[in-house]
């Protein structure tokens, strides 16, 4: 197959363009989506699965100023790409063999405008891991700061290095890509109780790389106004965000016991006053209670998610009772008195991988590790 507009001996100044690297358009994404409409209405039935990728793909990161485009195709038959090829061609697109373009895994195309690429346009198979890389690597570029930072300054570096060498600048940037596409999802836990920070790590395993506010370089605390747990989380979650623009969670716990009408609650950290005194917050429980023979209560932690700029909730809560009085010297805040329906013993009474059974932040983490693996294609 050939394409009567690409003749392999002369090349038109547009195939040796030099990498340069333009500042973050945000005329971008709509030129992609325009583009976009237009070949789903001039390839429908043949071409399917559109997505904009590439760095023109993330806002706020320099790039080449060239719109990257993928989209899927049943197989590579020379009669149905030579097809696509004649639809295309009379819009300014050029095909670019596979001998030339020597990337087996796809069908190249670019769109030439006043004899300068504006887009570029790749066919993969249904089900390619190239595809599912680059929507990968596109979002972990979207939601992490550090990242797009990062890219950006290796981005203008090799384009310094390799202005007239195309091939060269791509290949340069590969170890970055594939080391980021390897790496856990790295999440900011918006939080400075380093027992919390242990807890979430112990019940999401290596899925995530947890990094702690201090880890994190943010000395703050994050005030906590609100009257459920719920806002609570929000309003932390949404602090950290507008301060890294990364991906982060919060978490807000509470002991919630019945005889109490549900006290402590969104409270629990400070029941007994502001130093947050566990011993303090645990006398004022059995002290309430007293001999009430009703001892239900349960914890309820409510996780917020910012990923990818949107917020999603994740709940998860422990049924037990309170004791008459402490057990354990382990775990933190109230699990001396707590013990989970099912079990004999108090929190405190339990190593960690025995707590995380019953545990009510296992439960909330287990949710947001299952939505971050669907999200991010984690294994």
């Amino acid at each position: 197959m050939s394409d009567p507009g690409y003749n392999i001996n002369v090349y038109p100044r547009w195939v040796t363009e030099t990498v340069l690297i333009a500042d973050p358009d945000p005329a971008w994404s709509p030129k992609a989506a325009r583009e976009i409409a237009d070949l789903n209405r001039l390839l429908a039935g043949a071409a399917a699965a559109f997505e904009h990728i590439g760095s023109t793909s993330v806002p706020g990161l320099p790039a080449k100023p060239i719109v990257d485009i993928v989209a899927e195709v049943p197989d590579f038959d020379a009669s149905a790409m030579e097809a696509l090829a004649q639809k295309l061609r009379p819009y300014g697109w050029h095909f670019t063999p596979p001998d030339l373009d020597a990337r087996p895994y796809r069908r190249f195309f670019i769109k030439v405008v006043d004899d300068k690429r504006t887009v570029h346009l790749q066919f993969l198979l249904p089900g390619s891991t190239q595809r599912t890389d680059q929507l990968r690597f596109r979002d972990l570029l979207r939601t992490s700061a550090r990242l797009r930072a990062d890219y950006a300054a290796l981005k203008r570096q090799l384009a310094g290095q390799h202005t007239n060498d195309r091939e060269a600048y791509t290949h340069e940037k590969s170890p970055f890509v594939k080391k980021a596409l390897s790496a856990p999802v790295r999440i900011v836990f918006a939080t400075n109780n380093e027992h919390k920070v242990k807890e979430i790590r112990t019940a999401v395993g290596e899925n995530l790389q947890i990094v702690s506010l201090g880890e994190a370089g943010i000395d703050i605390e994050i005030p906590e106004p609100w009257d459920t747990l719920e806002a609570n989380a929000t309003e932390k979650s949404s602090t950290i965000h507008r301060l890294t623009g990364d991906n982060c969670f919060s978490e807000d716990t509470g002991m919630e016991v019945a005889a109490l009408n549900g006290e402590p609650g969104v409270h629990s950290a400070r029941y007994a006053g502001e130093d947050r005194s566990p011993n303090a917050n645990i006398d004022k429980v059995l002290r309430k209670l007293g001999d009430n023979p009703n001892r239900t209560a349960r914890f309820r932690t409510v996780i917020s998610l910012i990923w990818q700029g949107k917020e999603h909730l994740f709940e998860g809560i422990c049924e037990g009772h309170i004791r008459r009085e402490p057990a354990g010297a382990t775990g933190f805040g109230y699990d001396p008195i707590f013990v989970p329906n099912g079990d004999t013993r108090s929190f405190a009474e339990m190593s960690a991988e025995e707590k995380n059974r019953y545990s009510h932040r296992r439960k909330a983490a287990d949710q947001l590790v299952a939505f971050l693996r669907k999200a991010s294609q984690v294994e």
